[in-house]
């Protein structure tokens, strides 16, 4: 399982990343929008497909969670002041593996900190992109789980008109 990708600078190099996966800490020297796209590769995901996904279930076009599955849900924070234009200032941590977001760090469930360098409101509000994500995985979790074999239930009836009021709403 994934838990982070920091940016990091790395003297006589520049960009670079540190990513941390099943418990084992790796550094790179590539910057992170390609070792992100390595992941999905290695996962058999479309990192574009995930980008676009991702924006139109949270409303936002930058600054997005990132959904590889329902265990990794990528939050970004910003880590670093940028030196130079175009420069990724942005980390991500895994939102399932945080303990606590506290003013200025974040607590890892290893008790590692991560330090981030922006204000508690933004963060705050990243979050709740991610429970809408979370939110939009069990949806479509339910929705899946249908026995076309047995009568609908009143659950079943509750998900189809909730499909169908997200639909008119997409459409007005």
């Amino acid at each position: 399982m994934l838990l982070y990708v920091i940016p990091q600078y790395m003297k006589n190099i520049g960009d670079g990343c540190i990513v941390k996966e099943d418990g084992v800490e790796k550094m790179y020297e590539i910057k992170i929008n390609q070792v992100l796209k390595n992941i999905c590769r290695e996962r058999m995901l479309d990192f574009k497909e995930v980008k676009r996904k991702s924006r139109k279930t949270v409303g936002q076009s930058n600054i997005i969670p990132l959904l590889f599955s329902k265990d990794e849900i990528m939050f970004p924070i910003k880590i670093r002041k940028p030196k130079v234009s175009r420069d990724e200032v942005y980390g991500y941590i895994n939102f399932n593996f945080i303990d606590k977001i506290e003013e200025g760090h974040i607590v890892l469930k290893d008790g590692q900190k991560i330090y981030y360098i922006e204000s508690q409101r933004a963060v705050l509000k990243r979050t709740n992109l991610v429970r809408i994500l979370k939110r939009e995985i069990k949806s479509s979790d339910l929705c899946v789980n249908f026995d076309l074999k047995l009568p609908a239930t009143k659950e079943d009836v509750y998900l189809l008109l909730r499909e169908i009021y997200d639909i008119k709403k997409l459409l007005e």
